[in-house]
């Protein structure tokens, strides 16, 4: 185990649902630890907990050797980090980008860093924040080796599922927004074949047993959509929300966004993002993914 006298100084940027779980992870791994958040109010319940609150990004900055980045999108890692003070702030240190976001913005943070004499790592959070606190989400990360390895203490601090997938920066969005696309159309199908049933009187637990389960592999996915296919048949749509209709939209839209960019079709994710368009205007922003039945079964 690292002793704590060879343990990085790190400083976290953003105190949101992951990052508070971040938050969490580090000071439980007694992780000498600086925070900042847009709003200080949510940072101060940290400090009760012997971590340090900054009033700025920059000062977060200067007295870290590793900063982790958690904001909402890469908008606000744009405008947050971004910048010739962070810069000079950040020169000879290591940045661990956190959020969410798409393979060409990641490219674009990994030149500035380069340009700037700060090491990077690109990190991508796969699952939602209680599997962060638990230890368990997987991580999947890019960018050269041994910027890795000198990381490796903080990331194993944050979760026991640390996967280096490639030297290559936009390897991890890729990876993870691509396996995204394919739960994205997986739960329409699922909230699909929900409706369908609905409609014809056919049990849709009769559904998610034979056609969902039988026909997928036993694991983390199959699970996940049959408990999102009951969370819509019974309308538990607020119940343990992981993310929100209005995050999953935005997630989407980046990855719709890419697809353009990259001149490949997307008007079967675009069709998705309609539906979450419709859910929006029925008042389900702070509901799960479940909640998009209402979107799609007619008459709401």
């Amino acid at each position: 185990m690292t002793s704590s006298k060879a343990r990085p100084r790190v400083g976290l940027l953003g105190l949101g649902n992951m990052g508070s779980a971040l938050a969490d992870r580090l000071i439980a791994g007694s992780m000498p630890l600086t925070l900042w958040n847009r709003f200080p109010d949510k940072a101060q319940a940290y400090q009760e907990k012997g971590a340090a609150v900054v009033k700025g990004a920059l000062d977060a900055a200067v007295v870290c050797d590793t900063l982790l980045v958690c904001l909402r999108d890469h908008a606000a890692t744009r405008d947050t980090v971004m910048t010739w003070a962070m810069a000079d702030a950040l020169k000879g240190k290591t940045l661990v980008e956190l959020t969410s976001m798409t393979a060409a913005h990641s490219r674009s943070l990994d030149a500035w860093a380069e340009n700037s004499g700060i090491a990077y790592l690109e990190g991508q959070i796969q699952d939602y924040p209680a599997t962060v606190r638990a230890g368990t989400a997987t991580l999947i990360c890019a960018g050269p080796k041994a910027v890795f390895e000198r990381c490796r203490p903080v990331l194993e601090t944050l979760t026991e599922r640390t996967v280096f997938t490639s030297e290559v920066i936009d390897t991890a969005p890729t990876l993870v927004n691509v396996q995204l696309a394919f739960s994205f159309m997986a739960y329409a199908g699922v909230l699909h074949g929900v409706a369908v049933c609905q409609e014809a009187g056919v049990p849709v637990e009769r559904f998610l047993e034979t056609m969902v389960r039988d026909n997928m592999t036993t694991g983390p996915m199959a699970d996940d959509l049959e408990i999102m296919g009951r969370a819509a048949d019974t309308r538990a749509f607020d119940d343990d929300v992981g993310a929100t209709m209005e995050i999953w939209q935005a997630s989407l839209e980046e990855i719709i966004r890419e697809g353009r960019e990259t001149g490949i079709t997307t008007s079967h994710l675009e069709a998705v993002s309609t539906l979450m368009t419709r859910d929006h205007a029925l008042g389900h922003d702070g509901h799960d993914m479940a909640g998009l039945i209402d979107a799609i079964r007619p008459g709401t």
